[in-house]
């Protein structure tokens, strides 16, 4: 609607002026279906909104789409003819191209080979997932990627448990999935470093071993990162995760010595006394930032300048995302200010995609005591709770087909719930509430979906046939258009933001708005046959919108529910 107003303005107004008119949608209980706001305009042309509000309603009420006009103030509130109005909501395009041509690396999920993955990597996921598909549903080339942090202390902690108390046991002698098995020894480590604390210079000396190549403890690591990878590659794929490539840390830290080595020569760090390497950044309100120890091994920050000259070179990406916890908040800063100086992307381009904890209803997790709620315990606890729901619903159905709903609906369930908060926020995660089939959640738009399936299952009517009856459609399916139409400004403005928390209130919207209409009008029982099949159309454009939001946060719709 929006582009046939500003193509209807430049040909019978002023081109250069229509281009920096503002569209918004009509807020509730105002008259109109679309609003035009002026402000940039005047500021130029020196004169009031209001005054230009007034030039641009004469002209459209000459057009022939355009059914009734009002001024609000320094707004244009337009009210557009029925027919031409509803030719544009089934014409609502489910993609944009705000990010088009662009080339984007998305970092996220970062796991430690030491444990499973726990709620705190759910958020990521859900995080990285939306972001990833809104990015290339608005036009970008996304490229998915993970670091995988295998070396360091914490890993040698779980490998010197198992080196002490594993008696040989293995994850298929004991039946646990294998990353499951791996953390419950980094937990024993834990445990006995509080009673005998000179197991911390052993890690040490594990760590030392394991730099200087020692067969047995290489033996050891490469076994037990072995069993935390494919145990994560199983969550993975039950939470619909995907990678394009993955780093692992112990392949690529010294790729960042390189790149550190190779920024000194240049200028970009500097040598202090004792050998270590540094960059000031005092200029930038940060502090002195070492980025090389002196005995020449490599740092967190220098393994992340190392992996983004990779990419970059690999990619040339326009822009690099990294979906990490705000806790390392600084340490992103310092990252893109040195990737700046280094030459690589000016860190407009660098964007640190920061959340906040996740905690449940009883408290805050720790790893260290064995108090995280893995991703896999809880995921299997809201499929079972979905299960239970679905077999009662559906007594006919296979215990296969009911097994397959309740995974789509327990995706849907967590994947929601932590996108329904803004990212920012630390996060109670209540696993009840998530799984509701009922009220603000991922299973309630799933079932409005399901519900739509039956009535097109029912009509028997195909889409195509059905567009051909738009003429019919009436004022009071126009509620239901604004909000259609409102879908690509939605996927620009998260896309933009990089936030997917608006298309989640969105699409809760989107669906209550559906409910409304519904609950009022019927589809099948409409009053003429050509209502009928024009009512088919629309709900079936509701679908599609439906279907495509939920598919950009990673949610599948049933069959049934």
């Amino acid at each position: 609607m929006q582009e046939l107003v500003r193509q209807y303005l430049t040909r019978s107004w002023d081109a250069e002026k229509a281009e920096r008119i503002q569209f918004s949608a009509v807020p509730k209980g105002q008259f109109g279906d679309l609003a035009l706001s002026f402000f940039e305009l005047a500021k130029t042309e020196n004169v009031s909104p209001v005054q230009i509000a007034q030039e641009v309603q004469k002209i459209l009420t000459g057009s022939n789409f355009v059914e009734e006009t009002k001024g609000v103030g320094p707004y244009l509130n337009i009210s557009f003819d029925l027919n031409t109005f509803f030719v544009q909501v089934l014409n609502t395009p489910l993609y944009t191209e705000f990010s088009k041509g662009k080339t984007i690396v998305l970092e996220f999920s970062g796991p430690n080979t030491n444990k499973p993955l726990h709620l705190g990597h759910m958020r990521n996921h859900a995080l990285g997932i939306a972001v990833a598909n809104l990015l290339g549903q608005s036009g970008a080339t996304v490229h998915r990627v993970n670091i995988i942090n295998d070396r360091g202390v914490h890993i040698c902690k779980s490998m010197l448990a198992y080196q002490r108390w594993g008696q040989d046991e293995t994850p298929e002698k004991t039946g646990e999935k294998p990353d499951h098995f791996v953390g419950r020894y980094y937990v024993k480590f834990e445990q006995e470093a509080k009673k005998d604390e000179s197991l911390k210079n052993e890690i040490q000396n594990m760590l030392v071993q394991w730099e200087s190549g020692d067969p047995k403890v290489r033996e050891l690591w490469e076994k037990m990162s072995h069993w935390a990878l494919t145990g994560h590659e199983k969550t993975y794929a039950r939470q619909g995760v995907e990678f394009e490539k993955e780093y692992r840390e112990s392949e690529h830290y010294q790729s960042g010595v390189e790149a550190v080595q190779e920024g000194f020569k240049k200028g970009v760090f500097q040598k202090r006394e004792d050998g270590t390497l540094f960059i000031d950044l005092s200029e930038e309100g940060l502090d002195e930032k070492v980025v090389l120890r002196a005995d020449g091994t490599a740092i967190y920050l220098t393994q992340d300048i190392g992996l983004a000259k990779l990419r970059y070179d690999e990619f040339h990406p326009d822009e690099m995302i990294y979906v990490v916890a705000d806790e390392q908040n600084y340490h992103f800063q310092v990252l893109f200010l040195c990737l700046e100086k280094l030459g690589l992307l000016d860190k407009k381009h660098l964007h640190h995609l920061g959340y906040g904890l996740v905690n449940l209803p009883h408290g805050r997790m720790k790893s260290r005591e064995g108090t995280v709620v893995d991703a896999d315990n809880l995921m299997d606890d809201l499929s079972n709770l979905a299960l239970t729901e679905i077999k009662k619903r559906n007594p006919d159905l296979s215990q296969n087909e009911a097994q397959k709903i309740a995974e789509q609906i327990m995706n849907a369930a967590w994947k929601f719930y932590l996108l329904t908060t803004n990212p920012r926020k630390t996060i109670t995660f209540n696993p009840e509430q998530s799984i509701a089939f009922e009220g603000a959640t991922g299973p309630y738009l799933q079932y409005a979906g399901v519900r739509m399936k039956s009535i097109f299952k029912k009509a028997g009517s195909s889409l195509e046939s059905n567009k051909e009856s738009v003429g019919f459609l009436e004022k009071a399916e126009k509620p239901l258009g604004r909000k259609i139409l409102e879908f690509p400004d939605v996927l620009d403005r998260s896309a933009e933001q990089k936030n997917p928390t608006y298309l989640v209130t969105y699409l809760l919207e989107l669906a209550q708005t559906w409910s409304s209409y519904y609950s009022e009008h019927s589809i099948l029982k409409a009053e003429t046959d050509d209502l009928k099949k024009a009512r088919l159309a629309l709900a079936h454009k509701v679908y599609n919108v439906l279907e495509a939001g939920l598919g950009i946060l990673g949610i599948e719709i049933p069959e049934v529910m």
